[in-house]
């Protein structure tokens, strides 16, 4: 009779598992400070993406010069679309392309979010067993001119996903379906509504409690900048 496997062949029988690849997706606008500023916190984590892809839009000069510099295990993927587009194609595009790198796990970052040292291990972490994770805790900051505000832990409830849009993170099969989604929408009016009204619903999906971001707001965010005149106060009159 013949005899079984060995011991130290058991692991060739096994299928083999897909390397883990993170890829990271950027948009920026007008905006060369903050796009290092993002860069660099990414290649500053405890586990560094395996490409960071940055896409800037609009009709201004390409800023690549602002990461050309950086030296960094990761990849920089730089992406210069030299006209306006729908705010959807700000992040369809670098999606597109990380797929076609064959990316496995994949994070949304908003250019103007601070990202915290352990946020690439912990997203991982949720994503072994969830397609999708989003988390609504984070720090919140409002800054404008020569001041600021600062907020350690907030429940953050504007965004559509149920958490913090800069905390979301998700594997092959949801980037895959998000990108048709994106293709397909019938008329929302942010990519994140997307992801929460078309894509999350078919998907094992985490609300997660991990603290890993920061969100800012100040007077370049198109979504909250109505929000410094109550933190603030009004204007005051110079004159």
């Amino acid at each position: 009779m013949p005899e079984g496997p060995q011991a130290q062949d058991f692991d060739s029988l096994q299928p083999a598992r897909t390397p883990v690849k993170v890829g990271v997706m950027v948009p920026t606008f007008n905006r060369p400070d903050l796009a290092r500023a993002c860069v660099l916190q990414f290649t500053a984590q405890s586990l560094t993406p395996d490409i960071i892809c940055v896409h800037q839009n609009g009709v201004s000069d390409s800023y690549h010069w602002a990461v050309a510099d950086v030296r960094t295990p990761a990849r920089i993927a730089w992406m210069h679309t030299a006209k306006e587009l729908p705010q959807h194609q700000w992040y369809a595009i670098p999606l597109k392309y990380l797929i076609e790198q064959d990316c496995t796990h994949f994070f949304w970052a908003d250019h103007d979010d601070l990202y915290l040292r352990e946020h690439v291990e912990q997203g991982l972490a949720d994503l072994q067993v969830h397609d999708f994770s989003v988390s609504p805790r984070c720090g919140l900051l409002f800054t404008q001119a020569s001041e600021y505000r600062y907020n350690p832990e907030v429940q953050f409830g504007s965004h559509a996903p149920g958490g913090m849009s800069s905390t979301m993170c998700f594997n092959r099969r949801f980037a895959q379906q998000l990108l048709a989604d994106i293709g397909e929408d019938p008329g929302y009016q942010y990519t994140d509504n997307v992801v929460a009204k078309v894509t999350m619903p078919r998907f094992r999906c985490l609300v997660s409690q991990r603290q890993t971001t920061i969100y800012h707001s100040h007077q370049g965010s198109l979504t909250s900048r109505d929000w410094l005149p109550k933190v603030f106060g009004p204007p005051s009159d110079t004159r």
